[in-house]
């Protein structure tokens, strides 16, 4: 249904990786320097001071953190189809932990080319609350799912 807890889970997951779409995740400092921020790691590319990475997109990211919400966003509304909710919540957690993935490989690959060090914003973190967000989710589903089983077998 849909006014059970595991749609404010559901919620709480699409309002998290939205926020996550708008904010940066990532500052690139100069090694041996402490300034400003050199680079700033956002959703769709790299803003900078410099022009030489300025305009590095990120793309594969960026289809992956839209891709998070907007998933959870259709599960809310297969309520009636439990098994498809699983199935849905689990491929979410999937996405997230690719994210995980895509962001280490940018992060490589960025500081690497710069020559900086990286420092995480708060915004890295939403990913991970997403994931617990979906398991309790996840088990929500699967005791809503085993409760009309077991209605089923008594009728």
């Amino acid at each position: 249904m849909i006014q059970r807890i595991q749609t404010v889970y559901l919620l709480i997951i699409v309002i998290l990786s939205s926020l996550t779409l708008f904010l940066p995740m990532v500052s690139f400092m100069p090694k041996y320097i402490d300034l400003q921020p050199l680079y700033e790691l956002k959703q769709m590319n790299l803003v900078g001071t410099g022009d030489v990475y300025s305009n590095l997109t990120t793309w594969t990211l960026f289809v992956l953190t839209l891709c998070i919400p907007i998933v959870a966003l259709i599960t809310i509304f297969l309520y009636k189809k439990r098994t498809l909710q699983i199935s849905l919540t689990v491929a979410n957690m999937i996405l997230m932990v690719g994210y995980y993935v895509l962001l280490a490989i940018a992060i490589w690959s960025i500081s690497d080319r710069l020559n900086a060090d990286w420092h995480l914003h708060f915004t890295v973190i939403f990913p991970l609350i997403n994931i617990i967000l979906a398991y309790l989710a996840l088990r929500g589903i699967a005791k809503d799912e085993a409760l009309v089983r077991s209605l089923d077998r008594l009728r």
